[in-house]
Formats: structure tokens, C-alpha cells, sequence
């Protein structure tokens, strides 16, 4: 696992780089880039987990296919709501074409998109199917991440035969935690076998997840299942049930990245609910593109991407 976190450090690293290479880019009026190309900008919420890098994945290819150019800003931290307002902001003054944001919080955001609506710039929102409280909003393009907690909480039922003792790992308070938690717990209440015996924030962070896990551990040793709102924390919990000698627990996470399908093939972690963050981000894309043409918004400006908890029985289709 050390060699393989040292090597997705290095992936997130250029990432970033290529993100703030992307500062540099100039603007002209009615959001033309250098050489007359349409400008995008793509605002995750930080680069601290491999979901984001994977949405680029698929919003890079569907811009050039559509003759943008595209710009990636994120702030350093998952928690500088500020720092995202911010960067919305300085994009329209900047005057780029469309821009996607995945909110780091979905309240502060609104005073950013409403300057991006009073200037012409569409907006849509990624990772989301969740109305902002505020500002008009061209598209919301994300999985029905209540629907994705409910689905792992059927799941576990599923896996452990309708008797478990849960630890929740969370991510920073918001509306991404709130909905994932949410419907896990709600569905949970069909299932009396299915207990939830802690839940602490870890942070979105693999480190944080492990350290979390383990004082669990400790507290509660006969925890049989670790649900993390995003696969970096199951995977820190699992580095912590490896520590601990612990054998037989369960750790599910959520977003399908990668490096997580290869943890459930290799058997470092359960299962994982797949997001399709690809599809995310060339849908993200399409959008601003539809918007900027003038073209009527989804229905319910809504695009569902579809999400299924992967495991071992099936974790080979989505390598």
C-alpha cells in the first residue's frame, strides 16, 4: 500500500501542476482564450482525492472534442469554502465561457454564481443533484448520492447475512456527507441486524480515515463493518484493520476510483460504490456546451449518472 499511495501522490501531483499551470491561461472578451478558443473552467472542490482527477479524465477529452479550451482550478484544501467562492469569482471577472463547479459548500457558492448569472456565464453544478438555495443553475450532472447510501446500506445487509456493527467515517460537514450518510441511515432502519456503533468526521483523507479507524478499533473492537463516505477513508480503514490484526471486517466506500477498484480486486478493500466520475466529468462538459448554444435544459435540469456497489464478484468489468 505505501508503494502504491507514493505512486498515486505522484498522479494527484501533476494533476495540480496542470492545474495551476492553467492560471496562466489569458482571456479576451466574450470568453475567448488565447488564439480565439472558447474558455471552460472546471472548479472541483481540492485535488485531495482521486475522484477529481478521474472527472478530468473525462471532461479533458469531451472539451477538446468540442473545441474548448479548459481550465482546472481547485483549492489547496477541502474545507477553504472561501478560497472556492473566490475562484469562481476571479473566473468571471476573468470572462471565460462556462464554468462547472462541484461546491464545497453549497450555501457560500451562491454569491459566486449569482455574478456568473449576472454576467452571462452558465453555470453547472457536478457531483450534485442537489438545488444550490440560490442562483440560477443550467444543469446538475452527479449521481443521487442518497439513493448510492441506500443502495451500500442493502448491500451490507445483503453481505453480512442482515447482522453488522457499523463505523461511519465522514467527510467534511456539507451537503456531500449529509446526503451519503443520510440514506444510509434511513435505509438501515429496515434492516434491526444492521447497528451503527460510531461515527466520526475523517476528513475525505486516507490518513485521517486510518487514524479514525484504529481509535474505533480500540473503543469498540467487535466494529465488523467500516462504511467510508469516500473510498480514501475505507481504504484508511483498512490499512487500520491491518494494523490492528484484525481479520474479517468490511470496508466499503464510495466513488469507484480506480486505485479503489484495484484495492477490491486485490482484496485491501470490500467494496465500493461506482460513480462513473468519467462520465461525470464529459457530462459536465456537454452541458456548458448545450448551454452556450442556446439549447433547452434536461428535464428537472437534472443528468443522473447511474452508481452499483462493486465487489469482488464483479470488480473485473470495471477495471
Amino acid at each position: 500500500m505505501k508503494k502504491k499511495n507514493i505512486g498515486f501522490k505522484a498522479v494527484l501531483l501533476l494533476v495540480s501542476l496542470f492545474a495551476v499551470c492553467s492560471v496562466t491561461n489569458v482571456f479576451a472578451a466574450g470568453g475567448q482564450a488565447r488564439g480565439g478558443q472558447p474558455e471552460l473552467a472546471l472548479v472541483p472542490p481540492a485535488m485531495v482525492s482521486p475522484f477529481y482527477a478521474a472527472v478530468i479524465s473525462g471532461a479533458k477529452p469531451a472539451a477538446e472534442k468540442l473545441g474548448y479550451k479548459l481550465t482546472i482550478l481547485s483549492t489547496e484544501r477541502d474545507d477553504d469554502a472561501a478560497g472556492q467562492v473566490k475562484i469562481v469569482e476571479d473566473l468571471v471577472q476573468r470572462g471565460v465561457a462556462g464554468i462547472a463547479i462541484c461546491a464545497h459548500d453549497d450555501k457560500a457558492i451562491v454569491s459566486a454564481v449569482i455574478k456568473a448569472n449576472q454576467a452571462g456565464i452558465p453555470i453547472v453544478i457536478f457531483n450534485s443533484l442537489t438545488d444550490l438555495p440560490g442562483g440560477e443553475v443550467y444543469a446538475y450532472v452527479g449521481y443521487d448520492q442518497r439513493r448510492g447510501g441506500a443502495n451500500i446500506a442493502d448491500w451490507v445487509n445483503k453481505v453480512t447475512n442482515g447482522r453488522a456493527k457499523i463505523a461511519i467515517l465522514e467527510g467534511l460537514p456539507g451537503f456531500h456527507s449529509t446526503e451519503r450518510a443520510g440514506g444510509f441511515n434511513d435505509q438501515i432502519k429496515k434492516y434491526p441486524g444492521l447497528q451503527v456503533v460510531a461515527t466520526q468526521p475523517a476528513d475525505w483523507a486516507r490518513e485521517k480515515g486510518m487514524n479514525v479507524a484504529a481509535n474505533m478499533l480500540q473503543a469498540s473492537g467487535d466494529i465488523t463493518v467500516f462504511y467510508g463516505l469516500n473510498d480514501e477513508m475505507s481504504l484508511g480503514a483498512g490499512q487500520a484493520i491491518k494494523q490492528a490484526g484484525k481479520s474479517g471486517v468490511i470496508t466499503v466506500g464510495i466513488d469507484g476510483n480506480p486505485n479503489a477498484m484495484e484495492a477490491v480486486k486485490n482484496g485491501d478493500q470490500t467494496a465500493t460504490l461506482f460513480v462513473n466520475p468519467g462520465k461525470i466529468g464529459s457530462a459536465s462538459i456537454e452541458m456548458l456546451d448545450a448551454a452556450l448554444k442556446k439549447q433547452p435544459a434536461p428535464a428537472n435540469k437534472r443528468v443522473p449518472i447511474d452508481s452499483i456497489v462493486v465487489d469482488s464478484t464483479m470488480v473485473d468489468q470495471y477495471l
